[in-house]
């Protein structure tokens, strides 16, 4: 009998000190959770946005009021929301790497994330309280009826796109003086939107710019080298689309017979060759580039101003020389004495560089000294996504008008 009471006491104790250590922890988050709120409005920092995700915000707001629209409860947070609305076909290329809410900006760790994409015109109360509208350069052209009825001044309609203007041409005069910025590749957007990153060895984005100035480079190490060594093929090039628009298949068949003069070939693999490399395991294809091959045809399926693609990080990434072929100034992106421009040489004299650089060890080597200096990375889905929010949060720029009056003009102007 006094066991039992014994154990039943010291259950109850138990049961006590549990209780009152629920109710101090709970007293002590009230407490934190009011510090931080009246430290955010003292100090007009978005302290609640930071710790509360949009879903948990949005299911406050459903408790406290189901009339309340987002952009008011937001603005209670304390909080400068920038809100982007995607104007475009359910998951379209290349929004759908770019995704919904504000988690891409924090999965890149962006310098701002308190920007919030959707592409529901209805998740404001009126499409004009949106502080941006992305218009997706494969679709507009087609799709005037569906503009949004009514816009204001306040608001930036942005042209984006990643894919080739030689591909996607606009035709309706209706853009011209309608868009505010443009979202692209090209390197004079207000917005880059590429393919390509050039950062230096700290990590800092230094590329491609329309103004590159490239420093005096130094001669590879022995490092480097050993992964040079080993070569003993001329080039390869990984292809599906055998009937492009720049006509670089047609190229690559002239090539073949000037390099045939040397003994040397292309390998083309994919659609367009005899030779097979699956996608599905790049990694092997990589590392065939890396040991065999002296160059890769980094051949652009058309012609645009600053259309340069990941084609290119192909080559640098794996050891071997790119050999381009594209309307781009491959300056921006590569420094001189990286790569060979096969439309600037022509097959002949393409050919015959490439086989006095293959017999000519020190001549190759010095196509690497960029590897001393800098890191190419592919970011078309990454980092430039967080170049959106950064431009709507740069005041002088979001409150500085702006129009391309002849917008057509301008992105066609390789068509």
């Amino acid at each position: 009998m006094n066991s039992e009471i014994t154990i039943n006491l010291s259950v109850g104790r138990h049961c006590i000190v549990k209780h009152v250590t629920l109710i101090a922890i709970f007293t002590i988050l009230l407490n934190i959770c009011a510090a931080l709120y009246i430290l955010g409005r003292n100090n007009n920092k978005p302290i609640l946005f930071d710790i509360f995700s949009r879903k948990n915000i949005e299911a406050n707001a459903e408790t406290t009021s189901k009339d309340e629209d987002r952009q008011e409860l937001y603005e209670k947070s304390n909080v400068d929301v920038k809100y982007i609305l995607q104007w475009h076909e359910d998951g379209s290329y290349p929004f759908y790497l770019i995704g919904e809410d504000n988690s891409v900006f924090f999965k890149y760790n962006c310098p701002y994330t308190n920007c919030i994409m959707t592409d529901d015109p209805n998740y404001l109360s009126d499409v004009t309280r949106f502080d941006a509208v992305l218009f997706h350069g494969n679709e507009i052209d087609h799709e005037i009826l569906k503009l949004p009825p009514k816009r204001s001044t306040k608001q930036k309609y942005v042209f984006a796109a990643t894919e080739s203007a030689h591909y996607y041409p606009i035709q309706n005069p209706i853009y011209d003086n309608f868009f505010n910025w443009t979202w692209t590749y090209r390197l004079d957007s207000e917005v880059y939107w590429g393919y390509i990153t050039i950062c230096d060895l700290n990590g800092i984005v230094v590329g491609p710019k329309l103004e590159m100035h490239w420093p005096d480079m130094d001669p590879i190490g022995i490092e480097i080298q050993n992964n040079l060594v080993n070569k003993s093929k001329a080039a390869a090039w990984f292809v599906s689309n055998c009937n492009s628009k720049s006509h670089r298949e047609l190229e690559v068949t002239k090539i073949q017979i000037e390099l045939a003069k040397y003994g040397w070939s292309v390998d083309i693999y994919g659609k367009c060759g005899e030779l097979k490399c699956p996608r599905s395991n790049s990694k092997s294809c990589y590392e065939l580039i890396k040991k065999d091959y002296y160059f890769y045809f980094s051949f652009e399926n058309s012609f645009a101003e600053d259309y340069v693609t990941e084609k290119l990080l192909t080559a640098l990434n794996n050891y071997a020389v790119p050999v381009v072929f594209g309307a781009a100034n491959y300056s921006r992106f590569v420094p001189p004495g990286a790569y060979l421009n096969a439309r600037e040489l022509g097959p002949e004299k393409l050919a015959k560089a490439m086989d006095e650089i293959i017999k000519n060890k020190t001549r190759y080597y010095d196509f690497f000294r960029w590897r001393n200096h800098f890191v190419y990375e592919e970011t078309i889905g990454t980092i430039d996504g967080c170049n959106i929010c950064t431009a709507l949060n740069d005041q002088e720029k979001f409150n500085t008008y702006s129009l391309y009056e002849n917008f057509r003009k301008w992105w066609n102007e390789y068509d």
